[in-house]
């Protein structure tokens, strides 16, 4: 017998997304209306941050990385369904079907600890960390990635 008050709860972020490319001031307008924004050293990310800029509220971290004045990864690190695999399972859902869809990516690379799927329509790339359910998102797009000695 299914009762309906144990309808399986759909993720739906409780916070905002950061879209890819956009400019450090957009991405910090977004932000600031979930917490406020703290530039950050990237530390680990220096081969493809300058900069992070980040907002923190309660378990929930957003970041975003900076390269050029653009968004070039975020990071979302929240304690929302992490509580099991299956809803894990739905966030990472979530995050698929608001970059295309399954039909738009290829199938997943799972490592054990990550899993990484690439969405080579829209050029990105996100990778899932299975044992606290990060998501980060990637710009995978080379015409956002041209090296200074190329733009001029």
């Amino acid at each position: 017998m299914r009762l309906p008050f144990f309808k399986p709860k759909r993720f739906e972020p409780s916070f905002p997304i950061i879209p890819l490319y956009a400019t450090k001031e957009e991405a910090h307008s977004v932000m600031q209306q979930f917490a406020d924004v703290v530039v950050e050293e990237p530390e680990s990310d220096k081969a493809i941050a300058q900069r992070l800029i980040t907002a923190t509220r309660d378990d929930t971290r957003i970041s975003a990385g900076l390269w050029d004045g653009r968004v070039r990864f975020t990071n979302y690190r929240t304690e929302d369904f992490n509580q099991n695999d299956d809803l894990k399972g739905r966030k990472l859902g979530w995050f698929i079907d608001y970059y295309g869809g399954t039909a738009e990516f290829d199938e997943p690379q799972d490592t054990g600890h990550m899993v990484f799927w690439r969405n080579p329509v829209r050029k990105l790339l996100i990778v899932f960390g299975l044992h606290m359910g990060p998501v980060r998102i990637i710009d995978k797009d080379p015409d956002h990635w041209a090296r200074d000695d190329e733009q001029k």
